[in-house]
């Protein structure tokens, strides 16, 4: 008996219905490219979003840290 193993990489992506214009985040393999809206049972194409990201630790500052106040005020100035 041989074992065959398959290995799916499933990856979070943005899908936007064609019909409804719903957009959901599902998690598919990497080269699906459509699903099912949950909304309509359409089709939803695969969309790119933007990603959010936030630096921590030093050398990034942040809204509380003295140095970036002092740059926005001088900024704004």
């Amino acid at each position: 008996m041989q074992l065959t193993w398959s290995l799916r990489m499933l990856r979070r992506y943005d899908f936007k219905c064609m019909t409804c214009d719903h957009i959901e985040e599902q998690w598919v393999d990497s080269s699906d490219l459509f699903a099912t809206c949950p909304e309509c049972g359409d089709t939803s194409q695969r969309i790119i979003s933007s990603v959010s990201s936030h630096f921590k630790g030093i050398g990034w500052p942040d809204a509380d840290d003295k140095w970036a106040r002092d740059h926005e005020r001088a900024a704004s100035k």
